[in-house]
């Protein structure tokens, strides 16, 4: 399924590649040829969202004792960050390593952010958060391929 293999691309390249500093006018994280290349700031470039500031981390608060959950990274979000390392909305990626902890993993981060709206697609469960919440999802699950 291209959706799939889109986001586990997305998270392998995320899991690889260096975190990159957050707004720039440099394109390199764009240019699929670049070694800092990075799927994740290219889908959310492409759904209009500039990253302000970006973290890979452990499980927030209520997730970390999720079997599977193998990996988590935060982008906070704006149309403009007007140069601010912050914003009030953040997208957020969850990846697991099976699907038996993917479909336990959904309902535990639907729980755990239960402002946030949520998009899953094995292994990853995308969730945002803030006042742009819906129409920041929609823009990014947009710009992923239809199958």
């Amino acid at each position: 399924m291209n959706v799939r293999r889109t986001i586990l691309g997305l998270v392998i390249a995320t899991a690889v590649a260096l975190l990159s500093a957050c707004g720039g006018g440099s394109s390199s994280s764009s240019d699929p040829g670049s070694p800092n290349y990075d799927p994740a700031h290219t889908t959310l470039k492409a759904a209009g969202l500039e990253v302000c500031g970006e973290e890979q981390q452990s499980a927030p608060p209520g997730l970390s004792q999720v079997q599977g959950l193998a990996l988590t990274r935060v982008f906070t979000v704006a149309k403009d960050c007007h140069g601010a390392t912050t914003s009030p909305n953040t997208m957020m990626a969850f990846q697991f390593t099976s699907m038996e902890t993917f479909n336990a993993g959904v309902p535990a981060i639907k729980s755990a952010l239960p402002n946030a709206a949520v998009a899953q697609s094995y292994p990853i469960v995308i969730a945002a958060t803030g006042p742009n919440k819906d129409e920041n999802l929609a823009a990014v699950v947009a710009q992923l391929p239809k199958h």
